[in-house]
């Protein structure tokens, strides 16, 4: 008995000898495969640049390589995280113990301040895709009237914007909004503002009335919201005269009025109601003219205080919406029920609603309807 188990032992022993060999022949097979790779090792994977200037254009750097793998190494694709930086390289194989170079350029225009640029290598070294990064700092040139003031009117007039979107403005106070102008022509200018269409509520005026060449200023607007009961969001225009002149193209402004919060603490803050909607967007597709569409959307108040709907405005007569409550308890969520009238409309209608709460983080916000109207 004693014989027997020796022998049986002595089997157990051998077989294991055997499966320890087979497996350390393949782990050597495996490992010499994997030797067989191609291995892209950089002299450096940043460069800074330092200071340089826009004026001066593009600057560039040469990052260089070498394949210290055993199979030729071909580089696949090259990604950047910015249209302002493009590589330039080779996609002809590397062979072992070569070099290779890239070529990375950078585009400085428009890009004043410091920066910082990442190129995604992808090549077929099985470690994956390498790393490389640019820095540096950019001293913008010199700015010009033409690029803080893109918009001609005439006569050498220039403004910065025709379409203002001015935001959220309080209720019952005034609040002062401006837009730049300035004149880049070669002779004086005298600026007016035609105001016949604005409300009572809204003064325009020139910080100054007569503009030397190459001078900079500004169209002043105020809007006095203690002279009116004023919710929602407004659209206003006004016409600029130049020399006594009106101008045709006129500045358009947008406003949304809600009310003030600024004297509200950071524990007041903390407690306030919370508008959250279950979607600002819906579109009703191909819709037979009209119909009048329905949609319900859901806010609900994720705050600790009452949320209480101030306002709800559409953006024209098309469209119209009414909600099952305007007050509205901490967890709870009222049903926003929006009406689209197709009557009359053809091809793409859009429209909107600006429902105005006393959320002090997002006291307006914008939901919009949309419909493809087929006769």
């Amino acid at each position: 008995m004693y014989a027997t188990g020796l022998a049986s032992n002595y089997r157990t022993m051998k077989y294991g000898i055997a499966l320890w060999a087979l497996f350390a022949c393949l782990s050597g097979r495996t490992t010499a495969e994997e030797l067989k790779t191609a291995k892209m090792v950089f002299d450096s994977y940043t460069y800074d640049f330092g200071n340089i200037r826009e004026v001066d254009g593009d600057v560039s750097h040469t990052f260089r390589f070498t394949n210290e793998g055993t199979l030729p190494l071909v580089i696949n694709s090259v990604g950047v995280s910015c249209g302002c930086t493009y590589p330039q390289f080779s996609k002809e194989p590397v062979l072992p113990g070569k070099g290779g170079e890239m070529k990375i350029t950078f585009d400085p225009t428009n890009r004043p301040g410091k920066f910082e640029k990442v190129i995604n290598v992808a090549a077929n070294d099985p470690r994956g895709s390498i790393r490389l990064t640019i820095t540096g700092q950019v001293e913008g040139r010199p700015r010009t009237i033409q690029d803080d003031y893109p918009y001609a009117v005439t006569g050498g007039l220039r403004i910065a914007d025709r379409s203002l979107v001015l935001g959220t403005l309080p209720r019952g106070k005034a609040t002062v909004r401006t837009v730049g102008i300035a004149n880049g022509g070669k002779a004086p200018v005298k600026v007016g503002i035609v105001a016949s269409s604005l409300p009572a509520w809204l003064t325009v005026r020139p910080a100054k009335a007569t503009l030397s060449p190459g001078e900079r200023s500004e169209i002043v607007m105020t809007f006095d919201a203690s002279k009116a009961d004023l919710w929602g969001k407004f659209h206003c225009r006004f016409a600029l005269a130049v020399n006594g002149a009106e101008q045709p193209d006129p500045v358009n402004a947008t406003v949304i009025f809600a009310e003030d919060f600024s004297a509200l603490s950071r524990a007041e803050l903390k407690l306030a109601p919370r508008a959250d909607y279950s979607s600002f967007f819906y579109h009703f597709s191909d819709q037979p003219q009209g119909r009048t569409l329905t949609r319900q959307f859901q806010i609900s108040n994720g705050g600790e205080k009452d949320l209480i709907i101030r306002h709800i405005g559409p953006t024209s007569n098309r469209i119209e919406a009414t909600t099952d409550q305007t007050v509205i308890k901490a967890g709870d969520t009222a049903t926003l029920t929006v009406k689209l009238n197709t009557e009359g409309a053809t091809g793409r209608l859009s429209e909107g609603i600006t429902v105005v709460t006393n959320d002090p983080a997002r006291p307006a916000r914008d939901i919009r309807v949309l419909a493809n109207i087929v006769k």
